[in-house]
């Protein structure tokens, strides 16, 4: 196979390793039983290796330890149907260099028709960059989410949620989490829930308010709503929605003095 070998070369085997070469990903070519042929510049960048510590060597030598055992039946499974695809759609991939530190890794698939048979590309790219940025922007956004929906202890045992922007399954989960912690941790009585600042409900938006509501009752809290603007409230009636035993007020005054009444009374009750 001239194009792997190190063989007189045609034209067109030049033009193969001259374009593995420059390629911008580590590329390896792997024959059916697992052995590596071939490698370009830049897995050798990637791995620490030479190309002739690879070349000849199982590419299993590139997996961490954790991964090696279920590895051979994976590419097994390629070559019964080999096609050009993503490896491991939907897992989190790791690769290991010679120095024995791993990196999250992007791996594309794709077979090669030779005259010796069917081999696999394997273009492999570090991600540590790319899947640091994104943790960056996931505590971002979890950070503006606790800013943007803080808990606040407004009299004793009442606490106040302020929900600004849509809300959404993943808002609401936080949302709740947050306000269950906050209960516990001031053994609240009354939890008033102002909707002033979303700009519209929904029937999804109106559930995970119901959800927050019946988690708070969970934790021995009355729940209050506040902010209910008329053009809210006819929406929610034209929805059909019904909010059961969750009392509400139009401003968060009138939620507040509602709110010290249900602990008085509470208090006051034997």
């Amino acid at each position: 196979m001239a194009i792997l070998r190190d063989e007189p070369m045609d034209a067109a085997g030049l033009l193969f390793r001259d374009l593995l070469e420059v390629a911008p990903d580590a590329i390896l070519i792997v024959e059916a039983d697992g052995r590596i042929a071939r490698v370009n510049r830049q897995t050798e960048q990637l791995f620490g290796y030479s190309r002739d510590d690879l070349v000849g060597q199982e590419m299993e030598m590139l997996v961490p330890e954790r991964f090696r055992r279920r590895h051979p039946g994976h590419r097994g499974r390629f070559f019964e149907d080999p096609r050009t695809r993503p490896m491991g759609v939907g897992l989190e991939l790791f690769a290991l260099r010679r120095d024995g530190t791993e990196f999250p890794a992007e791996i594309s698939l794709s077979p090669l028709q030779t005259a010796d048979g069917t081999l696999v590309s394997a273009a492999i790219r570090d991600v540590t960059e790319r899947r640091e940025y994104q943790q960056r922007l996931e505590r971002q956004r979890d950070e503006i989410l606790e800013l943007s929906t803080p808990v606040i202890e407004v009299w004793d045992k009442v606490l106040a949620l302020p929900i600004i922007g849509t809300l959404d399954s993943v808002r609401a989960a936080r949302l709740t989490e947050g306000l269950l912690e906050k209960i516990a941790a001031s053994q609240a009585e009354v939890v008033i829930l102002d909707i002033s600042g979303v700009p519209s409900i929904d029937t999804l938006v109106a559930q995970h308010l119901l959800k927050t509501v019946q988690a708070a009752t969970l934790m021995g809290a009355a729940s209050v709503l506040s902010g209910v603007r008329p053009e809210t409230a006819q929406a929610m009636v034209h929805l059909g929605i019904e909010l059961g035993q969750l009392r509400s007020r139009n401003t968060l005054r009138d939620a507040l003095q509602l709110a010290i009444r249900i602990v008085h009374e509470r208090t006051d009750t034997p």
